[in-house]
């Protein structure tokens, strides 16, 4: 088959010269670079899933509404303000944050990711991300799908980056170091996350309008929240402008087709620069692409990469991260369970 690569017993289309597919994906048929890329992000999502059904479960129990449940540890990956706070204070006091202590395992990983992999995080972790890029598809299938011109799209970034320095100046300047240790410690900050299921359950009027304005944003302009709005992903992003993954267009090589603009999730122009800050790593622009062999393609240290480097190098960050921070006690809090059941079922109005 023209355009082909074996790679055990598996087909891995537009494949670059000497990229060799991970032996542990072979199987008996064909797995097109498409839905390998898709398979991290599916099994995040469903986990993601998984432990908001855990969460509530949690949450009854602690109301009085259900059997004892334990509370997962994977729900402080949506507290980053919280992480921010345990980073800082684990950076002044040389101490793990003992309330959110997998939130705090979770950031690190993203930023390590963000540095090595681009915003491999984004493309190939978060949930957020994952709902995201399915809006703008279903934008594109409904012919909603717009672009905005170059220098609209560089004023609508910039709120992000106002969140971002509000956040660091108010975590590293604004509060000292007691001030982020009594916040840490504080009920508030101990039922953060079933404040946030209440949100998301029982959203008021303006919640739903702001929701519903993102999700109509999404489907027209691609990648729209995580462009213009998303905190999180702006450190990321600039963490991945000085990092060794580049994502290199040669215009000699390119044919103009406008495939890989139409694949990518954040609608990135084929000029947008060999470290685009938008980049999620997800690598859609190089499968997509018809010449990925001269025209797009990844590199990492000035050297040719396969188009799967920033996914499995995320899910080998992720992975790593969670095995280290369990075998040293830094995944799950060391707080009672009553004491936990108590302070929910006061955030929770029990």
């Amino acid at each position: 088959m023209h355009g082909f690569r074996r790679a055990g017993s598996v087909s891995f289309p537009n494949v670059q010269p000497g990229a060799v597919a991970p032996k542990c994906f072979a199987m008996s048929h064909q797995l097109s670079p498409k839905k390998f890329s898709h398979l991290a992000q599916w099994f995040f999502f469903l986990v993601t899933l998984y432990i908001g059904w855990q969460f509530v479960l949690f949450c009854r129990f602690a109301a009085g509404l259900g059997p004892e449940a334990a509370r997962p540890a994977g729900v402080e990956g949506f507290l980053p303000i919280s992480a921010l706070l345990g980073l800082r204070h684990a950076l002044g006091t040389f101490s793990w944050d003992p309330v959110h202590p997998a939130g705090l395992a979770i950031f690190l990983a993203a930023l390590v990711m963000g540095l090595l992999f681009r915003k491999a995080f984004c493309g190939h972790v978060c949930p957020v991300g994952f709902v995201i890029a399915r809006l703008g598809r279903l934008g594109q299938r409904l012919g909603l799908a717009r672009s905005t011109p170059p220098r609209l799209e560089a004023g609508l970034r910039l709120p992000k980056y106002l969140f971002l320095l509000f956040f660091l100046y108010t975590t590293f300047f604004g509060m000292g170091l007691s001030e982020v240790e009594s916040f840490l410690r504080s009920p508030y900050n101990l039922t953060a996350d079933a404040r946030m299921l209440q949100f998301f359950l029982s959203p008021g009027p303006v919640a739903v309008a702001v929701l519903t304005g993102l999700a109509v944003l999404g489907l027209v302009f691609r990648g729209s929240f995580c462009r213009w709005v998303c905190p999180y992903g702006a450190l990321l992003g600039l963490l991945a402008k000085i990092g060794p993954t580049a994502l290199t267009r040669d215009a000699a090589g390119c044919t103009g087709c406008g495939r890989c603009r139409k694949a990518c999730p954040m609608d990135l122009p084929i000029t947008a620069g060999a470290r685009p800050m938008e980049c999620s790593g997800c690598a859609s622009c190089v499968v997509t692409c018809p010449r990925p062999e001269s025209a797009v393609r990844f590199s990492f240290a000035g050297r040719i990469a396969p188009w799967w480097l920033p996914l499995v190098g995320a899910c080998g960050v992720f992975a790593l991260t969670y095995l280290a921070a369990n075998a040293l006690g830094l995944w799950n809090a060391k707080l009672p369970t009553a004491m936990l059941a108590r302070l929910y079922a006061m955030a929770l109005g029990g």
